[in-house]
């Protein structure tokens, strides 16, 4: 079993059913890479991992989730907690429209750290999230004047000053330049020494780069998972291969 085993998993919008019986295991210290067409479900699983889609109205979920030997969709277990330890990063970088500092301070705050405590948390998120020499010395300055690709770095250090175990991140490079790109997933790469690391992507030529295995979804189904190597050079199923040669998708 992994840090995150998925059992039988479901979901519907209605009575529509947009993921079907997905069992997987995400292994601890690895990157796990979510492939596969648009709408295929990707993202939705994705969300599923640390309860983000309760907020959708109508939407049903069973099976499970089992994180530290949990089920994280059990009926005593709040979402709040399940998220300080899986974290998540979105497509667009999302920046409090408050300073840097303020930014990564946030969360810890609201759990009961102080000053001290704060600052040796707002220095070590940004370190590890390789941005603490380019704002060091702007820290009270709005996260807003950085560039794109240093509000994604900002919003990776802000994940990690919740001290995670778990950091999810949906298409989290499509909106950044090529070389803000390349810095996250250089980023990444060091990140997974600590943490686990699960990406949602569109660009193979990133998924085959950073991750240690890759699934690829289409239509709901989970069609295959295996190393990346695998999925890319010799794929088990038609579909994989058909996809990650370009002929769909």
């Amino acid at each position: 079993m992994g840090i995150i085993s998925t059992r039988n998993l479901n979901l519907y919008y209605g009575d529509k059913k947009a993921i079907n019986n997905i069992n997987m295991d995400i292994e601890k210290n690895e990157i796990t890479a979510l492939i596969g067409p648009s709408g295929c479900g990707k993202s939705t699983f994705l969300r599923l991992l640390n309860r983000m889609n309760d907020i959708i109205p109508n939407c049903r979920i069973t099976g499970e989730v089992i994180y530290d030997d949990i089920n994280i969709y059990g009926s005593k277990i709040d979402p709040m907690l399940i998220r300080k330890k899986i974290g998540m990063v979105f497509q667009k970088p999302n920046p409090f429209p408050s300073s840097i500092y303020d930014n990564i301070a946030y969360a810890p705050k609201y759990h009961g750290k102080r000053k001290g405590e704060l600052d040796e948390i707002v220095e070590s998120s940004l370190r590890a999230a390789a941005l603490w020499e380019e704002v060091k010395d702007r820290l009270k300055k709005s996260a807003l004047s950085l560039s794109g690709g240093q509000q994604q770095r900002l919003c990776i250090a802000r994940a990690i000053a919740l001290n995670p175990e778990v950091i999810l991140l949906d298409e989290a490079t499509s909106a950044l330049d090529p070389i803000s790109s390349y810095k996250i997933e250089d980023l990444l790469i060091k990140l997974k020494k600590v943490y686990t690391v699960v990406i949602v992507t569109h660009n193979m030529q990133q998924a085959s780069r950073i991750a240690d295995k890759t699934a690829f979804f289409l239509m709901g189904d989970l069609i295959e998972f295996d190393t990346t190597d695998k999925i890319f050079t010799n794929p088990g199923n038609k579909k994989t291969s058909d996809y990650v040669c370009g002929h769909f998708g």
